[in-house]
């Protein structure tokens, strides 16, 4: 009988988010914020989740394992390496301050942003592995969650 492998980067990350939902909702502290801010966000991360999604079509579902026999070069991947988890954490911080939850930013500052970057970094080092120097000149010149900001005048002295 095959047994199954748990894909812990995926794990702690889904429950990281799921604690960050519940705690969102059940705190009894508020900010002072703008709710219709955080709707802002979650709808802009959610419509930047779609995005991505459209570029990842069956690569997105399954383990951190490269399910694609290819690298995604193009779309939103060419601004950043991990688009879908900067738009997880756009639509965390926009669940945070739709509830207006003190208790959730902090939840995300310390647990949901630390497991995503943790299972990029799982991922990234998977891709490596699987994509060898593509991914190594695709990782020199694409920023891990956000772009890279790049000198205008890179040979002046």
């Amino acid at each position: 009988m095959a047994q199954s492998k748990v894909d812990l980067p995926s794990l702690f990350m889904v429950l990281a988010f799921t604690s960050n939902l519940i705690i969102c909702y059940l705190d009894p502290f508020e900010i002072l914020s703008l709710e219709e801010v955080g709707v802002a966000l979650l709808v802009t991360g959610s419509l930047f989740f779609v995005y991505v999604l459209l570029y990842l079509r069956s690569g997105f579902f399954g383990e951190t394992q490269p399910k694609l026999d290819f690298l995604i070069t193009t779309g939103p991947y060419r601004f950043c390496r991990h688009p879908q988890y900067l738009s997880f954490i756009i639509m965390i911080f926009g669940f945070d301050l739709m509830f207006r939850s003190v208790i959730g930013i902090v939840f995300t500052s310390t647990l949901s942003i630390p497991s995503t970057v943790i299972r990029a970094r799982v991922e990234d080092r998977l891709l490596r592995k699987r994509f060898g120097k593509e991914w190594e000149n695709y990782a020199d010149k694409v920023g891990f969650l956000f772009p890279k900001l790049r000198s205008r005048h890179k040979n002046l002295h």
